[in-house]
C-alpha cells in the first residue's frame, strides 16, 4: 500500500473509528533497546527489564516492512543510541521515505553527532530535565549535562557545515521537585542552542507511586501551577514552542491517576492512535502508545509470536480497545493525563510543528 493511499484510508478510519482498522498505522514507535546508561529515580525501567537486550537490523526490518510507516520514533526503556544497529535502522528507515525521531539522553552525543546527520535522521529530542549540572545530577543521578550540551552543539555545527536543515532538535524535560525552578532557564538554553522547541512532562508516577514522597515531596500544587504559568509566559515572549498550554489544562486530572478507587472511566479522551498509531516493543508487545507499554505494562498480543502485525493489529484486543475508545470507557491510568490525541490536536499539532508535513529539504541552512 502506498503512503498517500495508506494516510488517506487512516484519514477515513479516523472519522469512522471502525472496530477492525482499513488502514495501517501512520506512526510506528519502535524500542530498540532496553540497555540505558542512566538510572534516574522518576523511572520505571529498573522495574521493567531484567535481562537488556536490543534488537537488530533484521528484526527492525521484519518490523518495518510488516508496518510500513510514513514516521518512526525510536524510544522505549532503553537509551536508543545504545542499540548497536540503530543508525542502520534509522537509515534503512529514512531511505524508504519515513520520518525519523529519536528521543534520547545524548549522553554519548559528541561521538554520534556525525553518525546520526549521515543517516538522515529527521528529529532528535534530547532528555535533559536541567539546565545546570548540579541539578542534572540531582534528576538523572550521573554528571552529563555539559557533555550532552556539546554534542548539541557539535550537531548543529555539523548541520551548519553541511547546510542541512535536520536534524531539527527539541528538549523534553521532566517536571519534579528538584528541577521545577529551572524551567525558564531551560526554555534560554534552548535558545541559545538554537532547537525548534521544548515539551515540559509532568513526572509520571505510574508503576513507581512508592516514590512519590523521594520525588515530589514539599511541592505544592500551588507551586507547580505558578511555575507552569510563569515558564509558558517566558515561553511565548522566546517564541519558543512548548506543550505547556495542554500540561496547564490538564492539572486538574494529574492527581487522578494515583488516587485510590480510580476509575479511568470517568474521564477517557477522545483518541485516535488505536487507528493511527503503533508502539512495538523489543520483545514485540504491541500496544497504540509507548505509555501503555512501559508503564502499565499492557499488551494486545506480540507480533513475533501471534501471526504477525496484521493478526495483531486487527485482532480481539485491538477491536476492543477501539470499541471502548468510542465508548468513553478506558480501562488505563495512563490515558487520562494523556495531551489529548484526538483528530483535532493531532491537526494543529501536525500544523504548528516544523517540519511535521513537510519532508526536509537539504540545501536549507540550519
Amino acid at each position: 500500500m502506498s503512503s498517500m493511499l495508506n494516510l488517506m484510508k487512516a484519514g477515513m478510519g479516523v472519522l469512522l473509528r471502525p472496530q477492525k482498522a482499513f488502514n495501517k498505522p501512520v506512526h510506528l514507535q519502535i524500542e530498540p533497546t532496553t540497555v540505558c546508561n542512566l538510572k534516574c529515580a522518576f523511572c520505571v525501567r529498573e522495574k521493567n527489564v531484567f535481562r537488556p537486550k536490543s534488537i537488530d537490523i533484521v528484526r527492525f526490518q521484519e518490523v518495518f516492512e510488516q508496518v510500513t510507516p510514513s514516521r518512526v520514533t525510536f524510544a522505549g526503556d532503553g537509551e536508543p543510541t545504545l542499540a548497536p544497529d540503530i543508525w542502520k535502522m534509522v537509515s534503512y528507515a529514512s531511505e524508504r521515505g519515513a520520518k525519523t525521531i529519536i528521543t534520547s539522553n545524548w549522553t554519548i552525543g559528541p561521538r554520534i553527532a556525525q553518525k546520526a546527520l549521515d543517516a538522515g535522521l529527521s528529529a532528535l529530542r534530547v532528555s535533559i530535565d536541567a539546565a545546570t549540572a548540579s541539578t542534572y545530577v540531582a534528576m538523572r543521578k550521573a554528571d552529563y549535562h555539559n557533555t550532552i550540551i556539546e554534542g548539541i552543539r557539535e550537531l548543529q555545527r555539523l548541520k551548519k557545515e553541511r547546510g542541512a536543515a535536520r536534524p531539527d532538535i527539541g528538549f523534553e524535560y521532566v517536571m519534579g521537585r528538584d528541577n521545577i525552578h529551572e524551567m525558564e532557564a531551560v526554555l534560554d538554553l534552548a535558545v541559545d542552542l538554537g532547537l525548534c522547541r521544548v515539551n515540559f512532562r509532568p513526572l509520571n508516577l505510574v508503576g513507581i507511586e512508592e516514590r512519590e514522597d523521594e520525588l515530589l515531596e514539599g511541592m505544592t500544587r500551588e507551586q507547580y501551577s505558578a511555575a507552569l504559568d510563569s515558564a509558558n509566559a517566558h515561553a511565548k515572549r522566546h517564541g519558543m514552542a512548548t506543550n505547556l498550554d495542554e500540561v496547564i489544562g490538564l492539572l486538574p486530572f494529574y492527581g487522578e491517576r494515583y488516587t485510590e478507587g480510580f476509575n479511568p472511566e470517568q474521564r477517557t479522551p477522545d483518541c485516535i492512535y488505536p487507528w493511527v498509531q503503533v508502539y512495538v516493543s523489543v520483545d514485540g508487545m504491541v500496544t497504540p502508545c509507548c505509555a501503555l507499554q512501559m508503564d502499565e505494562r499492557a499488551s494486545l498480543g506480540n507480533m513475533f509470536e501471534d501471526g504477525g502485525f496484521d493478526a495483531v493489529w486487527n485482532g480481539k484486543a485491538y477491536r476492543k480497545m477501539r470499541r471502548d475508545i468510542v465508548k468513553r470507557a478506558g480501562e488505563y491510568k495512563s490515558c487520562i493525563t494523556c495531551e489529548g490525541r484526538g483528530l483535532g490536536k493531532v491537526a494543529s499539532l501536525a500544523l504548528k510543528t516544523p517540519g511535521f508535513l513537510k519532508k526536509p529539504d537539504s540545501k536549507q541552512g540550519s
